[in-house]
């Protein structure tokens, strides 16, 4: 939002509320109406565009303190958190601040916070004693992938998500009895179930169809799950740090399993915080996507501890460059997914937003499966107990521990059932700066893999080595010299297991490494 636009806003708050008295801004909303479906057309790709300008319209003539703190920070400016010692100390506040150009623009009765907009932070601290948490209000938005610098052999999902993820049969009752809130622009999905904070457009079509794509991704996976929607963002993709607080304390409210929030800020608020880690505390899975911008850093929440940051992968399981790196937890598809979007559109979804609702809909699954209902934390548990190895071996910033496979969760205890893969063929550099090629093969069987060859082919020949020993589910690398020419360098690699090799598709792996640039 532009510096006037922002300004002006404060101002006709500040205006509003000197006729009509100071208000709070309850957490409480009605749902929204059920849209109609229409018939879909042909799906086409949808990238979240950059939130638009407002025109900025006349101003009224009155003396504004600017608020450079704010601006050097990057947060709102204008605006600021109060966090008070008591519900009183609040109510004292509240008395003091009518008529004295302060505007309450939201609360959090849990946390005895406000949000408060004002044109002179000299009149804002005229009203406190010091006993307050004082605190910047940070921007959220939608994360708009950079997809320009998608590889050349990059796979869109389509919608092929549930093979990829290992499904097989009948998931009607994946999710059943797992109670999900998703943090968006809210759902347009047949049925949705809404809560506003903030305002829908007069025209329904006019409603960002982001939540509704993140909603329907969870569908897919685990359309059994009772997914409730708070729209906390507008159709500009504009959100701050207290709306997302807001969220959160209103989802502990409702006791819900799983939170999923598919945006961020680079801004660490303390008070989302606090929200993050109560809801931690009392048991709720957060999942957060990573971000968009290809920064070396996640955004918030996602930076949390405690909260599942997801990144995104292709169909192949290669890492795209718009996913941000840093401290990833895992990974999960993010590119071209055949997903609903508003007015009964079909689009193709991407982006590190698609990535965190799979990852949120697949610990669903795995909550729903095999008896009582387990908690959250102990299916991520498990969930995380059978993800596939890639990039470099073990952990690593691009992939965190791996990427999500349903089928494996569903077979892990299935004994005898043999499965070697190529998970990654790696370039990195040794302790003396040389190229170095790493295959690392993983066994995602449930049986001990033993004497298998892997056959590594390089520009400089074929060389053949063998997993003496590899118990499910661990990984073992083999390291070889490579050599990149200005033409590239071709890798393949393959694991030989035998002809009753459950999933003989990922026996084997090419890669095409483009010459390193020069400066």
């Amino acid at each position: 939002m532009k510096r006037g636009t922002q300004r002006l806003a404060i101002l006709l708050a500040i205006l509003g509320s000197g006729v009509a008295g100071w208000w709070i801004t309850r957490s409480a909303s009605q749902p929204a109406p059920v849209k109609q479906v229409v018939e879909a057309p042909a799906p086409k790709p949808v990238y979240d565009p950059p939130p638009l300008e407002k025109k900025t319209e006349k101003r009224p003539s009155v003396k504004i303190q600017r608020d450079t703190a704010a601006e050097e920070e990057g947060a709102l400016e204008y605006q600021r958190s109060l966090r008070f010692s008591s519900r009183e100390a609040m109510e004292q506040f509240l008395t003091k601040a009518k008529s004295k150009g302060i505007a309450i623009l939201g609360s959090i009765d849990q946390l005895n916070a406000l949000h408060v907009g004002f044109l002179s932070l000299d009149d804002l601290n005229g009203l406190l004693d010091g006993s307050e948490e004082t605190a910047y209000i940070y921007p959220v938005n939608l994360p708009t992938p950079a997809t320009e610098g998608l590889p050349e052999g990059a796979v869109g999902m389509g919608d092929t998500l549930l093979s990829w993820l290992g499904i097989k049969g009948d998931n009607a009752n994946f999710g059943a009895n797992v109670k999900f809130v998703v943090l968006d622009t809210g759902s347009t999905l047949d049925g949705a179930n809404n809560r506003n904070f903030v305002k829908l457009p007069e025209n329904p079509a006019d409603q960002n169809g982001h939540g509704t794509a993140v909603n329907d991704l969870i569908k897919q996976i685990a359309p059994a799950a009772d997914v409730a929607s708070y729209r906390i963002a507008d159709d500009n993709g504009r959100s701050n740090t207290f709306l997302m607080t807001q969220g959160i304390m209103a989802a502990l409210e409702a006791r819900v399993d799983i939170i999923n929030i598919s945006m961020g800020s680079y801004g660490n608020s303390a008070l989302l915080k606090d929200a993050v880690d109560q809801a931690l505390a009392a048991g709720i899975k957060i999942f957060a996507s990573a971000g968009n911008e290809g920064y070396t850093q996640v955004s918030y929440p996602a930076a949390y501890e405690g909260v599942v940051s997801v990144g995104a992968v292709d169909a192949n399981g290669s890492y795209l460059p718009f996913s941000n790196s840093g401290s990833v937890s895992v990974t999960a598809p993010g590119l071209d997914l055949l997903t609903a979007w508003t007015g009964g559109k079909t689009v193709y979804f991407t982006g590190t937003s698609a990535s965190a609702p799979i990852v949120a809909a697949a610990t669903a699954a795995v909550m729903s499966q095999g008896g009582p209902k387990t908690t959250s934390s102990s299916a991520y548990s498990k969930l995380t107990d059978y993800l596939n190895d890639a990039g470099a071996p073990g952990d690593d910033s691009y992939y965190g521990s791996g990427m999500v496979d349903l089928g494996r969760v569903f077979q892990g205890g299935v004994a005898g059932i043999p499965d070697a893969a190529i998970a990654a063929n790696y370039i990195s550099t040794n302790a003396n700066g040389q190229t170095q090629l790493q295959v690392v093969v993983q066994n995602r069987g449930t049986t001990t893999l033993i004497n298998a060859p892997v056959t590594v082919t390089t520009p400089a020949g074929t060389s053949t080595m063998y997993v003496s020993t590899l118990r499910p589910g661990a990984i073992s690398t083999f390291t070889l010299p490579l050599t990149v020419t200005d033409a590239g360098a071709r890798v393949q690699s393959q694991v030989s297991n035998g002809s009753g090799d459950i999933k003989p598709s990922n026996n084997r792996r090419t890669d095409v490494y483009a010459a390193p640039t020069s400066n």
